[in-house]
């Protein structure tokens, strides 16, 4: 099969070669566009920007659904006074807007004019002066699917340690059609995927493809490490539950090295660390038909016994 996955940078990123099986003759797939958007700290107006045209790139490259970093707004600035400093969060609250503030009205615009699905990460203006890490998926129609806020939360973003943000309470996967195939779609963000849980949760809303944005250094997933880092459990974390989980990362704030994995745990691709869109046809297919058509499931997820976990936590 021809190779059917393009990036907009002479460069190309390391891209694992393709599994026969998943690429068969009839296996529907989705073309997803991680956008790995250059973004600097608190350049609000230059980050959306570069978002909404790494969008319209994404789209001409003939993507379904266009992913962008974690707070790619604000370019996710860190707090080094452990939260302490009252400009920070002076400013950090000025730029957090409701989920029908302006700015993501560009982005409900944005999928209209494109017809595209569009997940952007940004800071939502919540209930009784509260924020969150937030990622809205936006259908499109301009419509929202639903808004996310992230429900795991580092001691430096939470707000009852040192941070900011209120952790989320829910968790969402939505069944959503593309031109190929109807597929459950769940969202995470950063450190969700690292709680086993996160990816449970999703498996148990039917969730085969996980979108997460993202705002941390990455480090190349082809090589064996020694060390547990997160990219090493998200290939765990996709391979027990069967599914795809594609992390998008931010350029210059942080190191890009956006990347995908599979339902046994493969890389499919990962991005370099410079800022650019790369499209792929994700074989989303498989899920329904090779992994979780099976009630017990290969990963043994028919096999569970929650009556007795629940007695553990």
């Amino acid at each position: 099969m021809k190779n059917p996955n393009s990036i907009s940078r002479k460069k190309r990123p390391f891209i694992l070669k393709k599994l026969p099986d998943y690429f068969s003759k009839g296996i529907s797939t989705v073309k997803i566009g991680m956008c790995q958007v250059y973004t600097k700290e608190w350049a609000f107006e230059e980050n959306i920007k570069r978002t909404l045209q790494a969008i319209d790139l994404a789209s001409e490259q003939g993507a379904e659904i266009a992913v962008t970093p974690e707070c790619v707004f604000h370019g996710y600035p860190v707090d080094d006074t452990n939260g302490k400093s009252a400009s920070f969060r002076k400013k950090l609250y000025s730029m957090a807007e409701p989920a029908d503030g302006e700015h993501l009205l560009l982005f409900k615009e944005k999928a209209k004019e494109r017809s595209i699905y569009i997940l952007v990460g940004f800071v939502e203006k919540g209930e009784g002066g509260l924020i969150y890490n937030a990622a809205a998926l936006i259908a499109p129609d301009g419509q929202f699917v639903y808004v996310y806020r992230k429900v795991h939360c580092r001691h430096f973003e939470n707000i009852n340690y040192q941070g900011y943000f209120t952790p989320g309470s829910n968790f969402y996967s939505a069944d959503l059609q593309f031109r190929g195939v109807q597929c459950k779609v769940g969202t995470l963000i950063c450190f969700d995927r690292e709680i086993p849980e996160s990816l449970r949760c999703m498996r148990a809303l039917g969730a085969e493809l996980v979108l997460c944005p993202l705002a941390t250094d990455t480090t190349d997933i082809s090589m064996i490490r020694k060390e547990a880092d997160n990219e090493m459990i998200t290939k765990a974390g996709s391979a027990s539950n069967e599914l795809f989980v594609v992390v998008v990362n931010h350029a210059g704030r942080f190191n890009g090295g956006s990347f995908i994995t599979g339902p046994k745990g493969e890389l499919f691709c990962q991005m370099t660390d410079d800022p650019g869109v790369l499209t792929y046809d994700l074989p989303v297919g498989i899920i329904a038909e090779k992994f979780h058509r099976e009630p017990l499931g290969w990963m043994g997820w028919g096999y569970r016994r929650p009556e007795i976990y629940k007695k553990y936590i």
